[in-house]
């Protein structure tokens, strides 16, 4: 099993991932707002965000969204970060968002009653 992370900057990105994901085997996932640390220092520190913009910097957005799902076999996990990036585009381009993978040794409370762990690798 995997987690899959993804921190996108745009509402209408989150929108089209959950879409994407109810079309293929992801049962489940969770949407929280987030906000990354230029957001904060730029709140904070309004100078922090005028001198970024003016060395070329992309500009800080207000709020994030960050989307977590347990996935349960590489082949789900592949098409989800598919849809991830049909979604946003090219995530290594500033201000789109970021994206990873964790593995997941055991997990509660999923689809079944049962504890799932897996063998230690």
């Amino acid at each position: 099993m995997f987690m899959l992370v993804a921190v996108l900057n745009h509402d209408e990105h989150v929108r089209k991932v959950l879409e994407g994901f109810t079309a293929i085997d992801v049962s489940g996932a969770t949407v929280i707002d987030s906000r990354g640390m230029g957001q904060m220092l730029a709140a904070d520190i309004p100078i922090v965000a005028s001198i970024g913009r003016l060395l070329g910097g992309a500009p800080v957005q207000e709020s994030s969204k960050t989307i977590f799902s347990v996935i349960r076999t590489e082949e789900t996990l592949e098409r989800a970060k598919k849809i991830i990036l049909g979604a946003v585009g090219d995530l290594s381009q500033k201000g789109v968002g970021v994206m990873f993978v964790v593995p997941v040794t055991e997990a509660y409370g999923l689809e079944t009653s049962e504890v799932q762990v897996l063998p230690k690798p």
